[in-house]
Order: structure tokens, then sequence, then C-alpha cells
């Protein structure tokens, strides 16, 4: 998110509502009132994003709002606003919201604070407590929030193994993009842990069904092979983009269900976690993550914690 493109926001606020923006038709079920009204969300959420990465910016921000809302109010004659649409019960919703995120964030690291210098079994056991609050969904709920939200970028919806994207704006069907249990269902991925959408992703079929229980591992003679991920029928090598999340997935999902990882899996996934450190776009996921299920992946936001402990 760029100064330039929040800056680009404002000024076309400021100009729909001075000039009045351009008719849609009625049957199309828009009117002037609802493009500028698309327009204000549309920089409140720049806004937001812009905070959230640049704090020290609070006060500024604070005057820019207080500036696009009373750009806002110069309405046009005879235009109503619904509750819904007041823009000042939008800025209270999104204070609500900001205070809860920030309140979250000091919980956290008052969590991740009481953890220093734990290893091994004790800051597994501790993390474990931490990271066992996620709320139960429905598979298919949970299938859809990843396809529809929380891997959903810009309208597309991109393969975890392959890289093949396909459009988002609707619910694919599991022939055309299907979801990876990056644990797989026959080692313990049952109940709760299921829909876990910490360790699922959307995943290309004919990957997934390639993919199905096996290991993570290097691969030597390649059987199977897709933008970058490979398959020898008895191991699965992610393409090196993604190997990272995988691995600190794979983690996860040991320590919040107790589920140990072969000597083998293990020694590959440190590597992986190595090599494809944690970016902006899994800090984002984590963040998305948790606002819909209640927890985190701590391997994303603390990767150190992976050499704290030696044995999954």
């Amino acid at each position: 998110m760029t100064l330039k493109n929040l800056k680009t926001g404002v000024l076309l606020l400021g100009f729909a509502v001075a000039s009045g923006a351009t008719q849609v038709s009625a049957q199309e079920g828009f009117n002037e009132y609802s493009a500028r009204e698309k327009m204000l969300r549309e920089t409140l959420q720049l806004l937001d994003r812009v905070e959230n990465t640049a704090p020290t910016a609070h006060a500024d921000l604070v005057k820019i709002r207080e500036r696009v809302l009373a750009i806002h109010k110069t309405a046009e004659p005879g235009e109503v606003q619904s509750a819904d649409e007041n823009p000042e019960i939008m800025f209270s919703r999104q204070a609500a919201r900001r205070n809860k995120r920030a309140k979250k964030r000091v919980n956290r690291e008052t969590f991740y604070n009481s953890l220093r210098g734990l290893r091994n079994g004790q800051l597994r056991s501790s993390l474990q407590d931490g990271i066992s609050n996620n709320k139960y969904f429905d598979y298919g709920d949970a299938r859809r929030l990843v396809m529809l939200q929380i891997d959903n970028h810009d309208g597309h919806i991109e393969c975890v193994y392959t890289g093949k994207i396909i459009p988002g704006d609707e619910m694919p069907k599991s022939t055309v993009m299907n979801i990876e249990h990056t644990w797989p269902q026959s080692k313990g991925a049952t109940g709760i842990a299921k829909a876990d959408m910490h360790h699922l992703f959307p995943t290309d079929p004919v990957a997934n069904s390639t993919r199905s229980s096996l290991p993570f591992g290097e691969v030597d003679k390649i059987k199977w092979e897709d933008g970058g991920s490979k398959c020898d029928q008895k191991r699965f090598e992610v393409r090196p983009k993604y190997r990272g999340n995988s691995a600190r997935a794979i983690f996860y999902f040991s320590v919040r269900y107790g589920k140990s990882i072969g000597a083998d899996e293990e020694n590959t996934l440190r590597e992986w976690h190595k090599e494809d450190p944690v970016d902006a776009e899994e800090k984002q996921r984590n963040d998305t993550v948790e606002s819909i299920q209640g927890n985190r992946n701590p391997f994303i936001d603390h990767p150190e914690y992976v050499e704290q402990i030696a044995d999954f």
C-alpha cells in the first residue's frame, strides 16, 4: 500500500462528490450516491491498511479521515443516507475494529513474552496451550472461506503447489481447484483439525491427488512435476515459493494437535523453513485466519521457535 494510492483514493472521492458521480443505469441497480459510497468505502480501507503498516502516521490519518468525512457530507440536494451508509457510523465501526486489533496485539505480545527462555518440551507445551483456542468450523464453510477470502487475491485463486491461477469471483468446483490438507486427513487431520485453515490451501486437483498423504521431502527420480513441485510416489517436493509456508503449516499442526513428524520429513521441513523465510503475504494470511478462527500460527510470528524445539 503506497501513499500515492491513498492520495488517489481521496482525490477521486472528492471529485465524485464535488462534480457528481457518473450516472449508471437504473437497470444495473446503481445510482450517483452508491458510486460515491463505494469510493468512500475503498478510501476507508486504504486508510486502515496504511495505519496498520505505519502506526506512527496515526495523527495525520485522523486528519485525513476528518476531511474525507467533510467531503462526503457535501451531498447533492435530495440525497438521503441510510444508517449503514452514514460515514460517522462507518468511522465508529472502524475505530472499534482498530481497538480490537490493538488489544489482540497486546495480548499476543504478552503471550509471546511469557515464552522467553523456554525450549523444547516446555516451549511446545506452552505454545499448544496458547493456540488451542481455534473455533470449530464445518469443513464446507472452511473451504469457502479459504477460496473466497483467505487465499483470494484480487479476484484470483492460486494453487499452492503448481502456481495455477483461476478466477475467484465464485466458489470453484473441486474438479477445478481443490483444498489441500497440508497435514493429511489420513494421518490425523480430523474433527476440528480437518477445517483448521492454518493448514488448508487451494490446490489443483491433480496436484492434490498426486501428493495424497505422502510425506514432504526431496525427490530423486521425478514421476510427476508441475510448476516447480515434484513427486516420486514416495515423497512430495513443494515448489520453492511455498516450501517455507508448507513447513510452518506442518510445525503448527504438530504442536496444535500433538502430532509427531517423521525424522526424515522433519529434517527436510527445517531446511525449507530456512530456505523460504516468512514474507508479508504469509503474515497477512496469518492475520486473516486469526480474524476468522481465533488463533495464530506462532511459527510465522516467531520463526526462531523452530530452532528452539529440537524434536517435533
